[in-house]
């Protein structure tokens, strides 16, 4: 057998009856040992070449490291916390609904929203996709009563399309924000739908938040997204407001860090989380109002198990959000408006009455402006 056979048969018994196995045995124990430094100096980053670069060194023998030794070389860049991949960055889109109020062309009360998921929504990407929508300005209708939002004329064209000026220079440069302006006057509904079909098929995920709704407490992002993926049952995540939440329905869940989650028989289009394909699925094909919540009440109490939000934190504590009423159609604002003539009395229905009461607002001095 000559020498070359012997030592790709690399056996032993043979080695040993050559005159050159010490020899053989001499070179293996060598390459052996230089690889295992090698591999060491590479883990450890000391040494002389970048880890890229190291493909080979020639000590009188060429030694060509093996895929597996390169990616134990490599494996110390595995702690350096890489950019997130494109696909989990768009996993989850934040969404941020307005239209036109009298705070217009300031952009305070959306930055607000904005500035307060960044600060509060603990683990999302800062790269996350975000969609903010620009309802159109509504018609004046022959009915008015209880249409409160501002309507077509020529104040609020101006005022409008400033805020557009002035949204669209102060996020030119986020390439991660898109700005979806309607048309015409559609509704929160079909600004969701629209939304969604601007998605990236990798977001399987999204946060609804109304522009006067702002967030005042963390919440744990990466929590909601794993307990989410593990959970299918999992479609809505809402968050509690100013007013308790009760009537629980269904099971619980406990995330593996501990945070609970309640389901309960409430239905809200206020600040949630929730999975596209339920929205798409199972939500939109049954709204036909403006507010999604108008016709989603009904399936929940008849289905909770199914369509029930689970609720962060069971629903307990102090609240996660505030509601501002930017839209100014509540309470003490609402009155002002009244007092303005901006809001006529006759517009005013009775559930607009009975709020205004409720939160304290002087009713003989409303009743004042009745012939107004």
């Amino acid at each position: 057998m000559n020498d070359t056979n012997t030592i790709r048969d690399s056996s032993s018994r043979s080695l040993a009856c050559s005159p050159l196995s010490a020899a053989i045995l001499k070179r293996r124990f060598l390459r052996r040992l230089i690889i295992a430094l090698l591999t060491s100096a590479v883990a450890w980053n000391q040494f002389f070449q970048p880890v890229d670069r190291l493909d080979k060194l020639t000590l009188n023998t060429t030694i060509i490291l093996s895929s597996v030794e390169k990616k134990h070389a490599e494996s110390d860049n595995d702690h350096k916390d890489p950019p997130s991949p494109a696909s989990a960055t768009r996993k989850t889109a934040v969404v941020i609904f307005t239209h036109l109020i009298n705070a217009h062309p300031s952009l305070d009360p959306l930055m607000t929203i904005y500035n307060g998921t960044k600060r509060y929504l603990n683990g999302l990407p800062e790269k996350a996709p975000y969609f903010i929508t620009v309802d159109g300005i509504k018609d004046i209708p022959k009915n008015m009563e209880g249409e409160l939002f501002l309507m077509e004329n020529q104040e609020n064209r101006n005022k409008y399309d400033e805020y557009i000026r002035q949204l669209q220079m102060h996020f030119k440069a986020h390439d991660n924000v898109k700005i979806l302006i309607a048309g015409k006057n559609i509704g929160l509904a079909n600004n969701i739908r629209r939304v969604i079909d601007n998605l990236s098929p990798d977001t399987k995920y999204m946060y609804l938040f109304q522009h006067d709704l702002p967030l005042v407490r963390e919440i744990n992002h990466t929590d909601i997204l794993v307990t989410a993926e593990a959970n299918d049952k999992m479609r809505l995540v809402g968050f509690k407001g100013d007013d308790p939440i009760q009537r629980p329905c269904g099971d619980d869940i406990v995330s593996e860090s501990g945070i609970f989650y309640r389901r309960f028989k409430l239905w809200t289009d206020r600040n949630h989380f929730a999975r596209i394909d339920h929205y798409k699925n199972d939500i939109l094909p049954q709204v036909t109002s403006v507010f999604p919540e108008d016709n989603m009440h009904k399936p929940t109490r008849l289905n909770c198990t199914y369509f029930a939000p689970y609720y962060y934190e069971g629903g307990k504590g102090d609240p996660y959000y505030k509601h501002t009423d930017a839209s100014e159609r509540y309470g003490f604002k609402l009155f002002e408006r009244v007092k303005r003539g901006e809001v006529a009395y006759s517009s005013l229905s009775k559930v607009n009455i009975m709020v205004m009461e409720r939160m304290g607002v002087n009713m003989t001095e409303l009743e004042t402006y009745k012939s107004g």
